[in-house]
């Protein structure tokens, strides 16, 4: 087995500005902790690298849900969802994002995001009860500029896919409500109402990898390793286009096309109890229950 080296913060700083993400930029990132490798401080030094690689105008986002799948209580019809304290079930990342003094987060039941940064505000208070129609924090960040990094995570973990899959009408998702209430600043409750794109029974499973290998093939993704992690750029605008274009050709472009989902050409991507992850070697990755190992999100 490979010999585990830490991996510190300048590391990862290294890594991301390699990468080409830029001071100034609004970044969207899909995480996991463990894939980087051993961290010297855990998912409080990749937030501290983020935030310095992006500067002070820059915007940090992260995924902060709590669908029921990754955060059972949320199934309980009576389960209030608190901004402030319900934690991300999409991992260490995503929770030391939520956490800081300085972070904003979006009143969405089960896919809400967290920011900071000089676009914060803006993007958690955009839209209606939708996460995903074309009004949502998420589709507002794909239209402005906004960049979307896989950070040690495959496109498996890509859920701005679902923006394009509302936006072009699937007949494999259904909407409705969901009903609970939201804890206030002041501490009193309010009704929660969040408008939900599901799956259909018939939904045979999704292959987000294959729309990113088109993405790749297409020479819009910049790929490298940050740690032990591969992360991926690419902007909200190339991913929409090319998924637009994948859609018209085959309506079946995000879906599973047998029992596995499309092989990537770059890395490693390995399957466990966190998920799928995307790495440079598989004995690199933190075992889950060592200090400051964190999941997928």
């Amino acid at each position: 087995m490979a010999r585990a080296k830490q991996t510190r913060c300048e590391d990862i700083i290294r890594g991301l500005t390699d990468l080409g993400v830029q001071s100034g930029s609004l970044l969207m990132v899909h995480s996991s902790l463990s894939s980087i490798g051993n961290v010297y401080g855990g998912a409080e030094t990749v937030v501290d690298a983020l935030l310095k690689v992006l500067g002070l105008e820059g915007t940090l986002v992260v995924p902060t849900f709590t669908y029921p799948g990754d955060y059972p209580p949320s199934r309980d019809p009576n389960w209030i969802f608190d901004p402030d304290r319900t934690p991300s079930a999409m991992g260490a990342i995503t929770n030391a994002v939520r956490t800081r003094p300085k972070a904003q987060r979006s009143f969405h039941l089960w896919h809400s995001v967290a920011a900071i940064g000089p676009l914060a505000n803006t993007i958690t208070t955009t839209g209606g009860s939708s996460a995903w129609d074309s009004n949502s924090p998420m589709a507002w960040i794909c239209k402005n500029d906004g960049q979307l990094l896989l950070l040690g995570v495959p496109y498996s973990n890509l859920t701005a896919i679902h923006i394009w899959e509302v936006a072009l009408a699937v007949a494999y998702r259904r909407e409705y409500d969901v009903k609970r209430r939201m804890r206030c600043l002041d501490g009193s409750l309010a009704p929660l109402i969040s408008r939900v794109h599901d799956r259909t029974e018939s939904h045979p499973g999704s292959d987000f990898n294959r729309f990113g290998e088109h993405l790749e093939a297409a020479d819009k993704v910049q790929i490298g390793p940050v740690g032990n992690a591969i992360g991926r750029l690419f902007t909200g605008i190339d991913a929409a286009r090319i998924a637009e274009a994948m859609y018209i050709e085959d309506q079946h472009a995000f879906l599973k096309q047998g029992d596995t989902v499309t092989a990537l050409s770059h890395g490693k991507t390995i399957e466990n109890a966190k998920g799928f992850q995307s790495v440079v070697d598989p004995d690199l990755v933190f075992p889950a229950t060592s200090p400051g190992a964190g999941q997928k999100g």
